[in-house]
């Protein structure tokens, strides 16, 4: 809860409280009713209401209405029993964990201060993509760190980002009601900081038809801090939603698919993405050359290109490492291989592989039968995907790292457990996960695009995290290991 919406679930239980157990002096009810009217003006002002108060909101209502009741009326005598005491109390403390339950568990959180030497700021760009087909990519880079101006929303249309998250939890829409009120650390348009360094690249995409651009900002935030400007797509068509910098969006293509098996359609949504990659390079070069904005313009490395991606954006990233060379290195998170079984997979360039503890996602009977398929048949999928991987690393010729986080599932590598907070005791601390991820994540592309020595990616340093355990080929020392990377995929 936020500051003046604990102040206010606190100042309505003591005055319900107060009023329930003692008999107070006119002054006293006063006083409460006015203390409970500046914390809620403060609120609304300061931090805007939300649908996850309305139990709190009751609360407040109920407390000032016995208070304006009890001025009208004199004390009624007589010492009250203790049974109607204890039940009015249990009621009361029953009535006040409801109250707080909502807004706990969708909190309007706050991302974590970004640990790199920059600011961050953000721009949206429309881009062509493949098959006819019109993107949006995000960009999130470096800026000054004292770059003045508001901080950005997640996105120009909560509502629709709001009817995503719903859709994918089937959750009612009006638990994620709270969207709109979270701010990010980036400043829409800011300006690169003013040296004229160019940035490496580092690429993102989202996972299949559920999520799209801001579905892992906190890792968007962590890179750009570090001085790499990212570039998230949208695959639209593929996305939960593609918000256009106008405003209008785009759903989900009805005739995409989950893919959950190699097969023709899976791969042919692999190479879809692959070709979206492919087309937002050839922009970049276009706008590094000439931003019509400015904004671009001499400020990408492309010489120094990465790219991650979770979920089925991981899939991508290992098929974009095997077909186009402008790819220096990749992290795939939970990214299962979807490459067909004719493709050549002697991986040349370097990849992360970073997987949770559970990287597929938990399914419904009713859920799989969606998609056409049974307890049996998507347990097959997982060890086909399983037996691919085996492939691939096997057969790679590059360093390639496989780090497992444990105590973490398929969505921990998104935004998804900060948005709702149901808790999941087998699970780490959310905060502590992303905080794995962003080091592991920077730290790779810190030594194969930027050419820096780092002890979380050498070729025998244990990991520093209890819960992550590294497996590495093919990594040589981190001076030879360098110079090799520096030749790799040009």
């Amino acid at each position: 809860m936020r500051t003046f919406e604990l102040l206010l679930w606190i100042a309505s239980a003591g005055c319900l409280s107060g009023l329930v157990f003692d008999r107070l002096r006119r002054s006293i009810n006063l006083a409460m009713i006015a203390g409970i009217v500046g914390v809620a003006a403060a609120h609304a002002a300061i931090e805007g209401i939300r649908f996850h108060m309305v139990g709190v909101y009751a609360l407040m209502a109920v407390a000032m209405a016995v208070a304006l009741w009890r001025l009208r009326r004199p004390e009624p005598r007589g010492v009250t029993r203790v049974w109607v005491r204890s039940s009015v109390a249990i009621l009361l403390a029953a009535s006040l964990v409801v109250a707080a339950a909502l807004p706990t568990l969708f909190p309007v959180f706050r991302y974590e201060t970004p640990t790199g030497p920059y600011g961050i700021g953000t721009a949206d760009y429309e881009m062509p993509g493949s098959a006819g087909r019109t993107l949006v990519v995000q960009f999130w880079y470096p800026t000054r760190r004292d770059a003045s101006g508001s901080r950005a929303g997640l996105t120009t249309r909560p509502d629709l980002l709001a009817d995503a998250y719903a859709s994918f939890t089937g959750l009612p829409r009006l638990f994620f009601d709270h969207l709109r009120l979270i701010r990010t650390h980036a400043i829409r348009g800011a300006a690169f900081p003013a040296d004229s360094a160019a940035r490496p690249v580092v690429l993102f995409s989202h996972g299949p038809l559920s999520a799209n651009r801001v579905q892992s900002v906190f890792m968007m935030e962590a890179l750009a801090s570090h001085g790499f400007v990212v570039a998230a797509i949208d695959h639209t068509g593929y996305a939960s939603t593609t918000i256009f910098p106008d405003g209008h969006a785009v759903s989900p293509d009805p005739r995409a698919a989950w893919p959950v098996f190699v097969d023709a359609k899976s791969t042919a949504m692999l190479h879809t993405w692959v070709d979206d990659v492919r087309h937002v390079i050839d922009r970049l070069e276009a706008l590094n050359a000439g931003d019509p904005g400015g904004l671009l313009t001499g400020r990408l490395d492309l010489a120094h290109i990465g790219y991650v991606g979770a979920s089925f954006g991981g899939s991508v990233v290992v098929q974009a490492l095997l077909d186009e060379p402008r790819i220096r290195a990749g992290v795939a998170q939970d990214g299962k291989p979807y490459f067909a079984d004719d493709t050549p997979a002697a991986l040349q360039r370097p990849l992360m592989y970073m997987q949770s503890a559970a990287p597929y996602i938990k399914s419904s009977d009713a859920q799989l039968a969606r998609w056409g398929l049974n307890a049996t048949a998507f347990r097959m999928a997982e060890q086909d995907h399983y037996a691919r991987q085996m492939r691939l690393i096997g057969s790679a010729t590059s360093p390639i790292y496989n780090v497992y986080v444990r105590h973490t599932s398929h969505v921990t590598f998104s935004d998804l457990n900060l948005i709702v907070r149901v808790p999941d005791f087998d699970l780490i601390n959310i905060r502590r996960a992303h905080c794995i991820i962003n080091d592991y994540t920077v730290a790779f592309f810190e030594r194969y695009l930027n050419g820096r020595t780092e002890p979380l990616v050498d070729e025998s340093t244990p990991s520093s995290y209890e819960e992550v355990t590294v497996t590495r080929r093919n990594v040589a020392p981190p001076t030879a290991g360098l110079v090799a990377a520096v030749g790799q995929g040009r």
